[in-house]
């Protein structure tokens, strides 16, 4: 890309920013935060999601034939949607900086509602067996890996299913030390399941972390024996938290290097701000680039439940703002913008507190009704899943975090966790009250994940206000658990079409790194619950999918709305931040359907639709006005 300077009438000079293959970005002197400059993304097909419901949108856009070309932009806002020949009238006597989108499709940035920031931009400089499809394949692997790493470095990541693993070796359920320490036995190694809820440890990690085939299990966490009681290398739940408290850390400097290059990754893909699910770690990270203008993106940062004192004592509250730069030393309390304060721009907000209920599908963890069915080798006991936190704890728990004016964000997988979690918010709801009045601020409440549903009970995310914070991705990289983990059909599986018809705010995210960030790849997901392949026939309970128009409101809006943001991001409307991204593929209209309604003229013709949106590329990517991102 390169800018041509041209004169232009009203103004001293115009520049036109041309795609030619290279990146850039715009030059800070003539960034629409300096005054009285304008910047026109123009000569596309904007979508704004502005109207007051995707059936007005679609009935405004039918009335007006094809869709804006054009964006006005100033100070990092909107001014205005429409054509480029009003918006320059528009501008006035202003100078212009002009973006040529070159018929591309204009969209609202999209916010990832659940990211793990710091775990997933880890991830570039770890082992990763996702790919792998048996235990041998797996620990050959991990064992390459750990001839490239200095003598005595642990071997992290890992991201193993062995739900699709052809065990072999003596039938398994899941893996044990036994080979680990045979092909790594000089350095600890710990890898974390695909679900990060099970860590798999070598003899050398669990000698690191202190545990010992007579170390007794913690309070919401299992650590697995064999029939002789030996400790078998697998930690669930809060028994692999622990470990991972002992395991050494990486570097400050490493974590923000590694955030850094995840920034420009997640910028590529069209995510313009993210809601941060990672602990202290993470925040010190977030600090470390804000401290050297290093953040790219909007980040709403939540808390794990060892954080809340440290968030009670500095004056946490959900909904304010600290900014984009941090001026405070990195351990300090600083300056906060309140919720409602007219100079919170959006940039860096405090979140609530993630709490947990139970724990995942894939590590037969999540906590259910009916039991799950009996693992291989293992005695005959029902396991209904790992309950970590039941209804009165989180009552106690929801109650503190409430006196402190923090909302709360509780992980709930299994139909017997949302249930209790549902409970606990409604027994808490005159005190989420109270709190709103006292720190006069709305606290949204969210349940993460809510896979597996009572029926009976999806009305209650609506007539409570909670917040379902769902990843489409999961439902299709479960589809090969469904059949044989599934403990009760009539449950409302990945149900955000009931959900959403039952009038709860939804928000989309990916859970990064348990699946990739591209949300385009859960758009897919979301109109298909079919496998990535695009195979119709492995389609999941086709009739809870949603249209694009739905997926990519959760991806915007819905996002916005769960952090309190609806009023800064998530639109294309005027006073907006001028969050949005230039694609190559119109995801709400297709020759033979629509990706506003859902409708299609048959089968393939939704898949057709779909796997080009699948398959989108993101050509600009731009947060507050500026160009964050471009290529050809």
């Amino acid at each position: 890309m390169r800018i041509r300077g041209r004169s232009g009438r009203r103004s001293a000079g115009r520049a036109r920013l041309w795609f030619d293959g290279t990146m850039h970005t715009v030059d800070s002197s003539r960034t629409p935060g300096a005054p009285g400059i304008h910047r026109l993304f123009a000569n596309g097909r904007v979508h704004a999601f502005a109207g007051s419901s995707k059936v007005a949108e679609a009935a405004e856009a039918a009335e007006a034939g094809d869709p804006a070309e054009a964006v006005l932009v100033s100070d990092g806002r909107v001014v205005a949607v429409g054509s480029a020949h009003e918006l320059r009238d528009r501008a006035g006597a202003a100078p212009v900086d002009e973006v040529d989108l070159e018929g591309r499709i204009v969209l609202p940035g999209f916010v990832d509602a659940h990211l793990h920031a710091v775990s997933t931009a880890s991830t570039i400089s770890e082992v990763d067996i996702r790919q792998v499809r048996s235990l041998r394949a797996a620990v050959d692997t991990v064992a390459a890996h750990a001839a490239t790493l200095p003598p005595g470095e642990w071997v992290t990541g890992g991201r193993w299913d062995s739900n699709t693993w052809d065990m072999g070796r003596g039938g398994s359920y899941q893996p044990d030390r036994g080979l680990l320490d045979e092909a790594v036995p000089d350095r600890p190694v710990a890898l974390w399941s695909i679900d990060y809820h099970t860590l798999w440890l070598n003899g050398a990690a669990l000698e690191a972390v202190g545990i010992h085939d007579d170390t007794p299990n913690p309070v919401g966490g299992e650590i697995v024996r064999d029939g002789s009681g030996r400790a078998t290398g697998i930690l669930r739940e809060d028994a692999a938290t622990i470990a991972e408290r002992a395991m050494p850390a990486l570097s400050l400097d490493q974590r923000a290097q590694n955030m850094r290059m995840a920034q420009r990754k997640w910028l590529a893909e069209g995510l313009t701000g993210v809601h941060d699910i990672d602990g202290a770690a993470s925040q010190e990270a977030w600090d470390a680039l804000r401290a050297n203008d290093g953040l790219l993106m909007r980040v709403v940062k939540y808390l794990r439940l060892d954080e809340l004192e440290w968030a009670r004592a500095v004056g946490w509250r959900t909904g304010d703002q600290v900014g984009r730069r941090r001026t405070s030393p990195t351990g300090m309390p600083e300056p906060a913008l309140s919720w409602d304060d007219p100079a919170r721009d959006g940039w860096f907000v405090r979140g609530g507190l993630k709490l947990f209920s139970d724990g995942a599908l894939g590590s037969q963890t999540s906590y259910m009704t009916d039991p799950f069915p009996t693992r291989p080798g293992e005695d005959h006991l029902p396991n209904y899943g790992l309950p970590i936190a039941g209804e009165d704890l989180l009552v106690e728990q929801i109650t503190e975090a409430l006196q402190a004016g923090i909302s709360l964000a509780v992980h709930a997988i299994g139909d017997r966790a949302n249930h209790h979690v549902l409970r606990a918010f409604s027994r808490t709801r005159a005190a989420s009250r109270e709190a709103e009045a006292r720190y006069d601020r709305p606290l949204r409440h969210r349940i993460e994940h809510a896979q597996f549903v009572r029926p009976e009970e999806v009305r209650l995310f609506a007539q409570m206000g909670i917040v379902a914070s769902m990843q489409p991705r999961h439902c299709i990289s479960d589809l090969h658990l469904l059949d044989s983990l599934r403990p009760d059909p009539r449950l409302a599986a990945y149900a955000w079409k009931d959900l959403l018809a039952a009038g709860a705010p939804v928000a989309f995210g990916s859970d990064g790194p348990v699946e990739p960030t591209d949300p385009f790849a859960a758009i897919y997901a979301a109109m298909t619950r079919a496998d990535f392949g695009g195979d119709p026939s492995t389609t999941f309970e086709p009739g809870r999918r949603i249209p694009a128009w739905d997926a990519i409101a959760a991806h915007t809006s819905g996002a916005a709305y769960a952090a309190g943001l609806e009023g800064t991001v998530g639109t294309l409307a005027p006073g907006m931040a001028a969050d949005l991204i230039a694609v190559d593929v119109d995801p709400l209209r297709a020759d033979g359907g629509s990706g506003v309604t859902g409708e299609y003229a048959s089968e393939e013709a939704l898949f057709e639709h779909a796997e080009a949106v699948r398959d989108a590329t993101v050509h600009l990517t731009a947060v507050a006005g500026e160009v964050a991102f471009a290529r050809v």
